[in-house]
């Protein structure tokens, strides 16, 4: 064997181990899925009924998917209302929107803050889905969605979006903000 054959069998080699490397490297690397495990310290509701850490209180009145006419009559109209942003309820390819309809006290002695985004869908798989917009009526916006705030004795019906793949299946949805956590059952 020669130099030229010598120096082009040692980079066949380094290429091997390279391809190899990444192979494992990319076999073990965690997935993109995110879960959630709801804290022992959780508070826990049923579908329709109340939880409350003594600041807010969360009444999970239902999960839906966006084709059920109701749901969707609603969003349009508080997405109306609100004229800041209309999100199309088409989601994208494998997906579906699932809307929880929440009803928000603060049941506190003063302002508090609020935002949607501590919305977490976990389904039954445990995986936990982030929310990715919400609507409500003109009142209730411009204090929990524009402001992030929730004045003393608010209270309101909020519709909160997920986008899920087709075949997810909710089980609860929390709100992390709380202390501790607010985990409503959805069925």
């Amino acid at each position: 064997m020669n130099a030229e054959q010598g120096a082009a069998l040692a980079i066949v080699v380094c290429l091997v181990v390279v391809a190899l490397a990444a192979a494992a490297f990319l076999s073990s690397a965690p997935s993109n899925v995110a879960t959630y495990a709801v804290p022992a310290s959780a508070v826990h509701a049923s579908l329709g009924t109340t939880a409350s850490d003594g600041t807010i209180a969360l009444r999970l009145n239902g999960i839906s998917d966006t084709s059920n006419p109701a749901t969707s009559s609603v969003w349009i109209e508080f997405n109306r209302e609100s004229g800041v942003y209309n999100y199309s309820l088409t989601p994208p390819p494998a997906s579906r929107y699932l809307v929880a309809n929440v009803t928000v006290t603060n049941v506190g002695h003063a302002k508090i803050p609020f935002s949607y985004g501590y919305f977490v869908l976990v389904a039954r798989d445990g995986t936990a889905y982030y929310a990715n917009y919400a609507v409500c009526n003109t009142g209730c916006g411009a204090q929990a969605l524009k402001n992030g705030t929730l004045n003393e004795s608010f209270a309101s019906t909020m519709y909160v979006l997920f986008s899920v793949p087709t075949v997810a299946q909710p089980a609860q949805l929390v709100y992390t903000a709380a202390n501790p956590p607010l985990a409503l059952s959805s069925t």
